[in-house]
């Protein structure tokens, strides 16, 4: 996890179409840089927005350079399964689609985990605890705002989203977030990266952390499409802003 190379050199395949094999390369100089996340996780994190992205090429090249780091399939099922609720169904289908690929491709064993039992009443208590871990001392006022604009969506936040999803435990809830986060950094959701951000923290997760989480979005800046890249860009640049934000309203109290 030494910083080993500058960002210039990191930046040589941008405005290319690199090979996956180049690909893994830039990925293998970009894990080692952070000093507080391990590669694997970095991979599980990065994974969950190229799914989110669509972009099944990076994708693919950032489950072989976790996998080379000793990232586990299952940590990448659990990223890419949860993205349905943040980028959608097709997001966590298409990017659960290559993890199988990529996983045969290269004699990885791996089967998906069989379906977990609905349990309402056990999603309900999951998902009242993890929020409160979340929320903290904002979780009744964040609930009753979301319940006035939505009863079906204040319900379905804890039942489906925390009870339900966020509180399987084959992934640290950590890593969850910071997932979480980088998910909706790529997208450009600020009001729901601010709050996820601070869940982060608030399971764990240091500020460096958050801070390193939103630097390896630069993955996706340099290798988007000249359309893309001004828009990724943007997003990134507000996302560190918010961060920011939300490092000095925690300093301040």
């Amino acid at each position: 996890m030494m910083q080993m190379h500058n960002h210039q050199e990191l930046s040589s395949f941008s405005g290319q179409t690199p090979s996956e094999a180049d690909l893994e390369k830039y990925l293998h100089h970009l894990l080692e840089e952070s000093e507080v996340l391990f590669p694997h996780e970095q991979a599980v994190i990065l994974a969950a927005a190229a799914a989110a992205l669509n972009e099944p090429l990076l994708l693919r090249a950032i489950l072989a350079s976790g996998f080379a780091y000793t990232a586990t399939p299952r940590a990448f099922y659990e990223a890419l399964l949860q993205t349905y609720l943040f980028a959608g169904f097709p997001a966590a289908l298409e990017g659960l689609s290559v993890l199988l690929s990529v996983c045969t491709e290269r004699s990885i064993r791996f089967a998906p985990p069989a379906s977990a039992p609905f349990d309402n009443q056990l999603f309900s208590h999951r998902g009242q605890e993890l929020c409160k871990q979340i929320y903290t001392t904002a979780y009744d006022k964040m609930h009753r705002n979301l319940h006035a604009i939505s009863p079906d969506l204040a319900d379905w936040m804890v039942l489906e989203g925390y009870g339900k999803t966020l509180s399987r435990t084959e992934l640290p809830t950590r890593i969850r977030e910071l997932s979480v986060a980088a998910v909706l950094a790529v997208l450009g959701w600020n009001t729901q990266l601010y709050s996820h951000l601070r869940g982060a923290m608030n399971v764990g997760a240091t500020p460096v952390e958050c801070m390193d989480t939103l630097k390896i979005l630069s993955f996706f800046t340099d290798h988007a499409t000249p359309l893309m890249r001004p828009i990724l860009q943007s997003r990134r640049a507000t996302a560190q802003a918010t961060l920011t934000k939300l490092l000095d309203q925690t300093s301040s109290t």
